[in-house]
């Protein structure tokens, strides 16, 4: 196990899972859902997004490179592929993350999907687990991931105190600054798929 490895695989993983991105929208479902006739604490919702983001991200660091062996696929056609979607997504959290406008208005309903998945553990998330795959060991992936995921979780956990520290307007500000790392990772994955087909 790398301790440098670990810390830059969460560091990468969290940066694409932006959580600072998604929290007022989720503040905007919860203070709506709680109004009407649901009951939820905060806490109790990102206790429950957790849960699900811990199980799929631990899910696709286990599954990466199995899967990349079951598909036939060389290690930097996905980087280049993955590296393209970062990018992309790097670029639609800067415009203000458009996919955000489908969020269910049902706590229950959403806390699965779409907030778990795909808005914290989307596409871009799932890529980047199974492109680390490739460089990295099963260990250092799977803790990597753990943390960024309790990183997140603290995220969300202050949602509110964030949401009036910073405003809405602040926090979301947070999460285009994690856009740029996200497009960074994206360009570093297109230009490392790129220099291995060179190399074969």
């Amino acid at each position: 196990m790398s301790l440098e490895s670990v810390l830059i695989i969460a560091v990468k993983v969290f940066a694409v899972m932006d959580p600072f991105s998604i929290i007022p929208y989720i503040l905007s479902i919860f203070e709506e859902a709680t109004q009407g006739d649901e009951k939820m604490r905060w806490t109790a919702l990102v206790n429950k997004v957790e849960v699900a983001v811990i199980i799929l991200v631990l899910i696709f660091s286990l599954m990466g490179r199995p899967l990349l062996n079951f598909l036939g696929l060389q290690p930097y056609s996905l980087e280049i592929g993955g590296g393209i979607l970062l990018l992309y997504l790097g670029i639609d959290t800067l415009g203000g993350f458009q996919q955000l406008k489908f969020v269910s208005k049902r706590l229950e309903e959403a806390v699965v999907t779409p907030i778990a998945t795909p808005l914290i553990v989307g596409p871009g998330t799932m890529t980047a687990l199974i492109s680390l795959s490739v460089q990295n060991s099963v260990i250092d992936l799977v803790l990597g991931s753990l943390v960024a995921a309790f990183l997140t979780y603290l995220v969300l956990l202050s949602g509110p105190l964030l949401i009036k520290v910073l405003g809405r307007t602040g926090t979301v500000a947070a999460g285009r600054f994690t856009a740029i790392i996200i497009a960074a990772f994206g360009v570093q994955l297109i230009i490392s798929g790129i220099s291995q087909v060179k190399l074969a």
